[in-house]
């Protein structure tokens, strides 16, 4: 009987998980094997056993999928006992039986960068999230007028980087259009505007020089509407906001009244006469 376990997880209940039919893991209450904190979507992907084998599928074109380090296709892919099965931020080990060889635990990630080697400056993916456009906000900024204000996302997902493209512009890797989530390999050419940035996981060339990203304390920073102020007109008296009336002066009424006095005043004294 296979079965599918979390990998550093061994005091979980029903850990691993026994396979028989269909099993569909993800966070949310659809999901069979459901497992919240972990960066899952709903229903991230389903394993599938029948009588000549098991497969792993993507729920959606949009959930990423990682198979032994390869990005696995949205039709599936065969399992066999060992395969390491990556999704969020989660790993999980497909097994034969309980009493299958687990792989090595994964050691430290080596660093990731973007190399833009134009500007010759590196990027680190050192963060789970880095927003790519032209909005002051993001991670990576691009004085472009053809890049969107968040153009890209690069994620850290499964052990790998994973890039999301929302630009109107769209965003290219190899000359090709992302059009659903793509994970990032070794060499990669992203191009975004009228920049093009290099995906690697090996040290930064002689010349490039590292950036460090801005961090900001509040997340919403890079998604707050842009507030429009209104102009003070300043005259010689006062000062007053454009859409709101000039304060009115307390002594024209007054003058008003005691005009009108000295009116009806000088008309008594003339028919008096």
């Amino acid at each position: 009987m296979p079965f599918l376990e979390l990998e550093g997880m061994p005091d979980l209940e029903d850990n691993p998980r026994e396979l028989n039919g269909e099993l569909v893991v993800g966070s949310g209450s659809q999901a069979t094997w459901r497992l919240p904190g972990r960066d899952l979507a709903a229903r991230h992907f389903r394993v599938q056993t029948q009588s000549d084998g098991a497969r792993v599928v993507p729920a959606s074109a949009q959930n990423i999928v990682v198979l032994n380090d390869a990005q696995a296709p949205t039709d599936g892919a065969t399992l066999s006992s060992g395969d390491v099965i990556a999704a969020g931020s989660a790993r999980f080990v497909f097994l034969e039986d309980k009493s299958s060889p687990r792989p090595e635990p994964l050691g430290e990630a080596s660093p990731s960068y973007l190399v833009d080697s134009t500007a010759r400056r590196g990027y680190s993916l050192r963060k789970r999230v880095v927003q790519i456009g032209r909005e002051i906000g993001c991670s990576i900024v691009l004085k472009d007028p053809t890049v969107s204000r968040f153009h890209s996302d690069v994620k850290s997902e499964g052990g790998q980087f994973v890039i999301y493209s929302m630009g109107s512009t769209g965003t290219r890797v190899n000359d090709a259009p992302v059009s659903t989530p793509r994970m990032l390999v070794e060499g990669d050419r992203i191009t975004i505007g009228d920049t093009t940035f290099t995906f690697t996981r090996r040290a930064l060339p002689s010349g490039i020089s590292l950036v460090q990203f801005e961090d900001h304390a509040d997340d919403s920073f890079s998604r707050r509407n842009t507030v429009l102020l209104d102009r003070v007109v300043t005259s010689e008296s006062r000062k007053y906001t454009r859409g709101t009336k000039r304060p009115r002066n307390p002594l024209v009424p007054w003058l008003i009244g005691l005009g009108a006095v000295v009116v009806l005043l000088v008309a008594f004294m003339a028919l008096k006469r």
